[in-house]
């Protein structure tokens, strides 16, 4: 566990104090109110206490009411009573988070959770847990007996296991350090608040002088503001205990002083705020998924829902469409991401994603002008599955291929949309993974050889045509019915954005979270579309700078809590998401 010396500790407790007495009296009215608790530590007990006092000066000069429990009254009774309405919680001492070296089981009653005065104690900071002068309160106790004020935060600092870190032992693997972080924030996260973890020593002063100061401020760019923060080291992963937008982001850190790895983290939603979610009071989030190209959009998007260990992988080029199209329906059927290359080089977002991912296998959507056999051969080197190509001569066969491959005949529905265009087949590609049909591609006035033999081999329930007669005419149309004994049907609007929102429509009753991307381009949405199937979610198109009557109409009928925008402020301004929330009532 991380010592710093007490000299530097209490000058830097005295600036901090003297500022605080230099603030008028209205800065320093009572404010919200941060617990401080201090388990019993042994010898590392009054250091933990020297930087408990610095956070509560910290806090104090913020504007906060600052409660303290310190060993050797660190009692159940004393922090159950001092926690009740807490804004802020703060703990030091032992963690016993799991995994750890001590336990081969999680036992709730035991882990994830706080060391206190056990009942054996008198008056020391003795921590032999032998001999009952502590205990490990756990997980269930804390969901039992802590009752913090709604929206509260939990910050673990020097807590062995809590960020990933314990004790003196190396640092763990990501997916150790992972596995603490979900388990040691589940009761945080399950009481209504959101989870930071630290073991630099200043980390827990500045985590919470930012949560005081900025009410508005997310708890991400919180997160991303306090020490030790790393983009480039940033872990991204589903909190698979909870539903919802609460995510685990986790990275290894060196701290300068100690010359040691440990992990920084947190867990919750990353778009709530201290006063709220989003800084209002509706219970609506609006994020962006972005990066600096297609590429890495591609790699965020995948990074945001996908956890290390993916059966599978796709891979299409990101110069065109029509390949990832028709292959983003198996994607979400099939649990992996669409990630995007260029023809002759893999790019390097592209690459830091598959070796996170780690993918059973890689499966390749277009022939070797789309994705040459260079990068077929480099794709090789991020699993061990091998690499496969998904056939076809051109997009009309590629995706008829990719039909016959993973659709048995008797589908209940195919889609069809036409093969010169991407904003019908766009928005369809969430609707056809939930209703467990492929998406064929055709030309404006006829139906491609591979195409008909794919539909009669299919013989599919219905059809349903994306798009209007200017995308599929009406003779295309009519044909099409000789492949189904359930009839073809057509949604359409009067451009694309009307067309997604009728798509959308004609498939969702509501949706929690909604998908909004560019209608100019496609790449935002080629990753985007099989993570919006998986949830349940439409993808809904905007233009750049306004969002279409026709899709306000679409997000006010959805009444979505969540809404992922595609993309940077050069495919859907800013000016776009404040319209969002504005429609939303947030």
């Amino acid at each position: 566990m991380p010592v710093r010396p007490r000299a530097l500790l209490g000058a830097l407790s005295f600036l901090v104090l003297a500022t605080a007495l230099a603030l008028p009296a209205s800065a320093r009215a009572a404010g919200p109110k941060v617990v401080i608790i201090v388990g019993p530590v042994g010898s590392l007990t009054q250091t933990y206490i020297d930087y408990a006092n610095y956070e509560a000066q910290v806090a104090a000069a913020a504007g906060a009411q600052v409660v303290k429990v310190y060993s050797p009254n660190a009692t159940a009774a004393a922090v159950k009573t001092a926690t009740t309405g807490a804004n802020v919680i703060i703990y030091h001492g032992h963690g016993n988070g799991f995994p750890n070296p001590y336990s081969s089981t999680e036992d709730p009653n035991s882990v994830n959770g706080w060391g206190l005065q056990g009942p054996n104690a008198k008056g020391t900071h003795e921590d032999s847990w032998s001999n009952g002068t502590l205990k490990y309160y756990g997980e269930s106790w804390i969901l039992a007996n802590i009752r913090p004020a709604p929206n509260f935060v939990m910050i673990y600092a020097n807590a062995c296991y809590a960020p990933g870190a314990g004790e003196t032992l190396p640092a763990p693997t990501e997916s150790v350090a992972v596995a603490r972080v979900k388990n040691y924030s589940y009761p945080a996260l399950k009481l209504g608040g959101t989870y930071y973890a630290t073991d630099f020593w200043r980390g827990a002063a500045v985590l919470t002088d930012l949560i005081i100061r900025n009410p508005g401020k997310t708890f991400g760019d919180i997160f991303k503001a306090a020490p030790g923060y790393n983009a480039s080291a940033l872990r991204n992963f589903d909190h698979v205990d909870l539903s919802g937008a609460e995510r685990v982001w986790v990275q290894k850190t060196t701290d300068a002083y100690l010359g040691t790895n440990y992990w920084y983290a947190f867990a919750g939603d990353p778009n709530r705020a201290p006063s709220g979610t989003s800084g209002t009071t509706t219970g609506l989030t609006v994020e962006r998924w972005t990066a600096a190209d297609r590429y890495g959009g591609a790699a965020v998007t995948s990074a945001n829902h996908f956890s290390a260990g993916v059966p599978v992988a796709y891979v299409a080029t990101g110069l065109n469409y029509p390949d990832a199209l028709a292959g983003g329906v198996v994607a979400g059927r099939t649990g992996g991401p669409v990630l995007l290359v260029h023809t002759d080089y893999i790019p390097t977002a592209t690459a830091n994603e598959l070796k996170r991912l780690q993918p059973g296998r890689i499966v390749i959507f277009g022939g070797p002008a789309s994705v040459s056999e260079t990068v077929a051969a480099q794709l090789g080197a991020y699993t061990a599955g091998g690499v496969t190509r998904s056939p076809g001569t051109d997009r009309y066969s590629g995706a008829a291929a990719i039909s016959a491959a993973h659709f048995a005949a008797g589908a209940p529905v195919a889609y069809v949309a036409t093969g010169t265009n991407f904003p019908d087949a766009l928005a369809g590609v969430s609707p056809a993974i939930g209703a467990g049909g492929p998406i064929l591609l055709v030309k404006p006035d006829a139906i491609p050889g591979v195409t008909g033999q794919e539909l009669k081999r299919l013989r599919p329930g219905r059809i349903v045509i994306l798009g209007g007669p200017g995308s599929v005419n009406e003779s295309v149309a009519s044909h099409l019915a000789a492949y189904t004994a359930g009839g073809v049907t057509r949604i359409t609007g009067a451009d694309r954005y009307v067309g997604a929102a009728a798509i959308s429509a004609a498939h969702f009753a509501s949706a929690s979270t909604v998908f909004v991307a560019t209608g100019l381009n496609f790449p935002d949405a080629l990753a985007g579309g099989p993570v919006a199937g998986r949830l349940g979610a439409p993808l809904l198109l905007v233009k750049t700078d306004s969002v279409p009557s026709s899709v306000a109409t679409e997000l006010r009928r959805l009444s979505p809590t969540r809404v992922i925008v595609l993309g940077g402020p050069g495919s859907v301004s800013d000016g776009v998401m404040a319209h969002i929330r504005s429609i939303l009532g947030g």
